[in-house]
């Protein structure tokens, strides 16, 4: 299957503009590619895919374009990182946020105008004053002086409102800036798994791509762990979903605990969790997870009315470094290949991602 053309279509054209067989052809290659990739048939991926397709979005088009030629899980874990950062809630918060700021800064702008204004008012009315005071000594200025009279009440009135103008700015302004911090408080719950009390899946892609950044920019090493506890659903099937919760808040604690710094855990989903380790070369990484290993595996889940030990707790791991110009699906795609291989080498390991072969020296 082909891939769509050059990626120049106007983000801003409307679906109703394309013809009948167009919108059919870009719906037909939507539908082909989610099938091709395997990808969950919603109606978020197919969008992504409908845009993909008639070239509408440059920033979809030159993401999904740079890993078209890469396997087809990094294909996902991109087109997975497109729907949130490009379309999701993140997006929609990021907007939020800097039109709540632009608006307060507009305001206290205008409250400063304001306040400009009422200052020219007041000396307009100290002037007043002093021009009346002087008219006094004047015979036959009473037309002047009851001229002068009706200038200063109406120049008192404006500075009134002036006044009260400014102190309704001011409130706007306040009120703003509770809505921005309350704002802040909802995208931090919405960042945050509930069950676990770590990062969750939307906030691991937003700090993974905000960590990738950093160390493109720095030449920071970066490392990314993924694991999975072993056998977690015979911990359901066995015991009942409570104590397989009872076994992800376990796995949390631990992570939550064995991190430290600018680290960050994660829930990723499921039964399936993520550390992302800014500043840690990839034997670094391989240490963090080699401790976490060993801080769960000497973990016991025991029945509280009995004492009694009834399940063993184990995880295997995956670790891969950062390696510059990348996008973040392809770093979690190796993490996840190492991963996979811990589980087929018998799990409760810790693996590093595959390396390619060294180039070989060219004959004489």
């Amino acid at each position: 299957m082909s891939r769509p053309r050059g990626c120049t279509g106007n983000p801003l054209m409307l679906y109703e503009l394309d013809n009948k067989n167009d919108a059919r052809r870009y719906a037909d290659t939507a539908i082909q590619l989610i099938e091709s990739y395997d990808i969950n048939s919603t109606p978020d991926f197919f969008r992504l895919f409908y845009d993909y397709a008639s070239e509408r979005d440059p920033v979809v088009c030159s993401t999904l374009r740079e890993v078209s030629d890469e396997t087809p899980e990094v294909f996902r874990r991109t087109a997975e990182d497109l729907l949130f950062s490009h379309y999701g809630e993140d997006r929609q918060f990021r907007m939020l946020t800097e039109t709540g700021e632009a608006m307060q800064d507009e305001i206290m702008q205008v409250c400063q105008q304001v306040a400009n204004a009422g200052d020219d008012v007041g000396q307009f009315g100290s002037a007043l004053d002093g021009l009346e005071n002087g008219l006094g000594s004047i015979e036959g200025g009473v037309a002047i002086k009851t001229l002068v009279a009706q200038m200063l009440v109406a120049t008192r009135q404006m500075r009134v409102k002036s006044e009260q103008l400014e102190q309704d700015l001011k409130q706007s302004a306040n009120e703003i800036s509770n809505l921005q911090d309350k704002l802040a408080e909802s995208r931090k719950e919405a960042l945050t798994d509930v069950l676990t009390g770590l990062t969750n899946r939307a906030g691991f892609d937003r700090s993974l791509q905000r960590h990738c950044e950093n160390a493109a920019a720095s030449g920071d090493s970066l490392t990314l762990v993924m694991c999975d506890i072993d056998h977690f659903k015979r911990f359901n099937d066995t015991y009942g979903h409570q104590l397989g919760d009872q076994v992800l808040r376990l796995v949390g604690g631990v992570l939550h605990d064995g991190l430290k710094g600018r680290d960050v855990p994660c829930r990723y989903g499921g039964e399936e969790f993520a550390l992302i380790l800014p500043e840690t070369d990839l034997e670094g990484g391989r240490r963090v997870a080699e401790n976490v290993r060993q801080a769960i595996s000497s973990k016991r889940i025991v029945r509280k009315s009995t004492g009694e030990e009834i399940a063993r707790v184990t995880m295997s791991f995956g670790v891969s470094q950062y390696r510059t110009g990348e996008l973040p699906a392809s770093l979690v795609g190796r993490a996840d290949a190492a991963l996979y291989q811990a589980k087929t080498d018998g799990r409760n390991r810790v693996n590093l991602e595959p390396f390619a072969e060294p180039p070989r020296e060219a004959a004489d």
